[in-house]
């Protein structure tokens, strides 16, 4: 079974998975959160969700009041795609694989990237096209699974049996492929149960050299 075949099955199930309360739903909040303290009313701002699956985070961010936002996700699941499209909100959806990032030739202020990143095959690629993707003074949000230690990896065995086989960087494998391409503003660890994996938030910004700071 292919890894797009598992996410097209997935898609109408998604938003039900035992995943989504210990996992994907607290990594929204901080999102979520972090987004709340940084956009300004009166400014104008594009946000690209790579890897939306059905568009949970991107309907949560349009539920924000008096902000002008232009929302996009982009998702290699062509059920997922069409199962947001169907949840409804003024979002701008189109099936593209992670390969295919270099179709895009808009810029945006912020790029998210939420649990997906461990399913690229070419992770600095993908963090290269990210950069490119943001205007110069944008922001990169990723959040996912990381594998820091042996509960981490133990906790990652058994998530894999829904998810299929995947590559959970850990921060410092992170540090290492961000290198010279993004400013690191901030790392924040989420982790609502023990026998979750450790899951980080990171908070980026274009740039040439980073400095972090952990909480």
């Amino acid at each position: 079974m292919t890894k797009q075949t598992i996410w097209d099955f997935w898609a109408k199930r998604y938003e039900n998975l035992w995943v989504q309360r210990v996992s994907l739903a607290p990594t929204r909040r901080e999102i979520l959160i972090y987004l709340k303290n940084i956009l300004v009313k009166d400014k104008k701002y594009k946000i690209l969700d790579v890897g939306c699956g059905t568009g949970q985070l991107l309907r949560d961010i349009q539920q924000f009041e008096g902000y002008n936002l232009q929302l996009y996700g982009i998702d290699f699941s062509k059920e997922m795609i069409e199962r947001g499209k169907t949840l409804g909100g003024d979002i701008n959806y189109q099936q593209l694989k992670v390969e295919e990032l270099e179709k895009i030739k808009d810029t945006f202020d912020i790029v998210i990237c939420t649990h997906s990143f461990p399913y690229y095959k070419e992770q600095r690629v993908v963090l290269q096209q990210f950069r490119r993707l943001l205007k110069e003074d944008g922001n990169l949000l990723m959040a996912q699974a990381s594998q820091n230690d042996f509960y981490d990896a133990l906790a990652m065995f058994f998530v894999k049996f829904t998810t299929g086989s995947a590559k959970y960087p850990s921060v410092g494998n992170m540090k290492e492929m961000t290198e010279e391409l993004f400013l690191w503003e901030k790392v924040i660890k989420i982790k609502e149960k023990f026998y979750m994996p450790s899951i980080y938030f990171f908070i980026l910004k274009k740039g040439m050299k980073h400095e972090y700071s952990t909480n």
